[in-house]
């Protein structure tokens, strides 16, 4: 069939001259596209149009258009609306109160240059350079897209979807599109008016998700934003045709990956810092080279607010496991006299070392990550190092134990080291997010007295226990990280003791026991011939570097004539740092962050020009980002080579 539809009539013609044969050949061109690529949704249509489909029925004569909903006998649209309904929600998307535009709280603006001292000076100068040559006004915040052309869109329910056919026959493309039908027999109705060949082919390659029914993987979900991880940050349009519980959650749902996928970049400078405290730390100390299970339980601690209701538990069974304390858990611990067998850190700042002796450390042994200011380890003569995963450091050796899922919070880290050594894991503290009426850490934290505010950019998830628990982009990661890790690990159990976020995987426990006391220096002295000072550098480190920058940068300086080839551009440069993040991560990773950041800066400032021929302009972004790439290169040799 022709994607362009030259031998059938537009959609509002079929329906105003009431033309059941257009609509009839729409099913069946629908039924043999589906044969090919979804079987389970070609069946569903087969069952509609041999009057199997006991849910929803199609509602076409003379007198009514409307979707029969057969269980609670009634019409879907009030009587007599269908078109004008349809027409209305087709009708200019981003300046339509029935949809909603996001943009993920990102603007025009610069920032600090105290830490990211190359990647800021980037960043504004294009800011600069937009507000001197593009905006009217300092005050201007609007947005200028191509005509026809939509920026990732979320379609929440298509109730037969007549206005996305619309759109389609308006030539409308999208950059990437979410639908979500929450009923088959639903959706198999809208294979009457929407052509599936034409949606596709309007919408970017690979970037058309259907999900109907349910979200049966969340990987797919986070799949969906990571794959376009700076064009699907920014701009989002959503449409929700109706509200249902359903539909509502999995609007949450989306909601939480759209704000996940903000999270983690990193930056040049963040992985420098990690860099110059490996080559400090490497050498010095003992390294952790491999792992057994020790058959005991390990209890991973954080500083969430249930750690508190916690004490007595750990008080009662501290000699029956090993017992990991998490960043800032220290403090409380400590108070409360419990025993820590190793205290985990993972930050690289440098005001560490003066936290951890507010907490009063002593000769706590301390397991660090190689990233660490060198001052932390100085603070313990019982120190040991572990390789962090998802840093540039960490891949700059041969045959190291790199210990994954460590981030965003030191309770990750904590988690895989268990996960390493025991198949008995029980988490404490570890919440995950807000939990009503209790601040964010538990009392006596280093963070002080704190309110109980919930934050109002949270949004709700399911708690362990029967509290109400909330959480942010940042406490979902670092819950889907555990969950993750626990997926990779396979630990026979794990129980979760706290009353913050549900973590798939791990068991709702409250009242464990644990008969015996272990021997534990006989474990530590197991757990520490883990430990060597073995490690040797890579060969052609900095040649590697090069190679991969000057491979970045023939990408990177290109010509783009328009938005739409700007959205592309980003999406290739996007998917290049992605692959060498995973193939070759002590390059990928190094400069994954600060590119990531200057695409979006640059897009960003792109879009307030009215015009969509962006040739010229767009020349000048990229000459940034191509100087910004060569500052970053002269950085790294002369901290690797110095």
């Amino acid at each position: 069939m022709d994607l362009n539809n030259n031998f059938m009539p537009s959609i509002l013609e079929s329906l105003q001259n009431r033309d059941e044969k257009a609509l009839l050949q729409r099913m069946l061109d629908n039924l043999a596209f589906f044969e090919v690529h979804n079987k389970h949704i070609a069946k569903a249509l087969k069952d509609t149009l041999e009057g199997k489909n006991k849910q929803y029925q199609l509602l076409f004569n003379k007198d009514e258009i409307n979707i029969i909903d057969l269980v609670n006998n009634k019409y879907l649209y009030p009587k007599d609306s269908f078109i004008n309904i349809a027409y209305s929600i087709a009708l200019n998307p981003l300046n339509n109160k029935i949809w909603k535009v996001y943009a993920n709280n990102l603007s025009l603006a610069k920032i600090d240059t105290k830490n990211l001292y190359i990647t800021s000076n980037a960043i504004n100068e294009m800011v600069d350079f937009t507000y001197d040559n593009i905006l009217d006004s300092k005050l201007s915040n609007l947005y200028h897209l191509p005509s026809l052309f939509l920026p990732q869109t979320n379609i929440f329910g298509l109730c037969g979807g007549v206005f996305l056919q619309i759109l389609l026959e308006n030539d409308f493309t999208f950059h990437s599109l979410l639908i979500f039908e929450e009923d088959l027999a639903l959706f198999s109705l809208s294979c009457y008016f929407v052509d599936f060949k034409r949606l596709f082919s309007q919408v970017s390659n690979k970037s058309c998700y259907i999900f109907i029914e349910n979200i049966v993987s969340k990987a797919f979900l986070n799949h969906y934003f990571y794959s376009k991880k700076v064009t699907n940050n920014f701009l989002r349009l959503e449409l929700n045709a109706f509200i249902s519980p359903k539909i509502s959650a999995i609007k949450d749902m989306v909601n939480e990956a759209y704000k996940v996928n903000s999270r983690g970049w990193g930056s040049f400078e963040d992985e420098m810092i990690g860099v110059k405290n490996t080559l400090q730390n490497i050498h010095s100390n003992k390294i952790l080279h491999k792992t057994t299970k020790l058959n005991i339980p390990i209890c991973v601690i954080g500083s969430g607010p249930s750690l508190e209701s916690n004490i007595d538990f750990l008080r009662n069974n501290q000699n029956k496991m090993l017992i990991f304390s998490c960043g800032t858990a220290l403090k409380i611990l400590k108070q409360h006299n419990i025993n820590i067998d190793f205290q985990i850190e993972i930050e690289r700042i440098d005001y560490l070392s003066s936290v951890l002796e507010d907490s009063s450390i002593g000769d706590t042994s301390l397991l660090c990550a190689n990233v660490v200011n060198n001052k932390v380890l100085n603070l313990s003569p019982n120190r040991y190092i572990f390789i962090r995963g998802g840093t540039t450091s960490s891949y700059m050796f041969k045959d190291a134990n790199i210990i994954e899922f460590c981030a965003p919070f030191v309770g990750n880290a904590g988690f895989s080291l268990a996960c390493n050594f025991s198949d008995t894991i029980i988490l404490c503290g570890i919440d995950c997010g807000y939990i009503k009426d209790k601040p964010k850490h538990s009392k006596g934290s280093f963070y002080g007295d704190e309110n109980s505010e919930i934050p109002p950019y949270s949004f709700k998830v399911k708690g362990n226990s029967n509290v109400d628990v909330y959480s942010s982009s940042i406490f979902s990661l670092s819950r889907e990280s555990i969950e993750i890790a626990i997926k990779h690990y396979k630990p026979k159990i794990i129980y979760n003791i706290g009353d913050g976020a549900y973590i798939q995987g791990t068991k709702v426990s409250k009242n464990i026991i644990f008969e015996k006391d272990i021997n534990k220096d006989s474990i530590k002295n197991e757990f520490l011939k883990c430990f060597s000072n073995d490690v040797v550098f890579k060969d052609n480190l900095n040649s590697d570097i090069m190679v991969f920058v000057d491979e970045l940068k023939r990408n990177i300086c290109v010509d783009i004539a328009t938005k739409q080839e700007l959205f592309t551009f980003i999406d290739n440069i996007t998917a290049f740092l992605a692959k060498s993040s995973s193939t070759r991560p002590h390059c990928g990773i190094l400069f994954e962050g600060t590119i990531l950041h200057l695409l979006q800066n640059m897009m960003i400032c792109i879009l307030y020009a009215k015009t969509n021929d962006i040739a010229d302009i767009a020349r000048f972004y990229v000459d940034i980002i191509a100087k910004c790439l060569d500052k970053l290169l002269s950085e790294y040799q002369s901290n690797l080579l110095s």
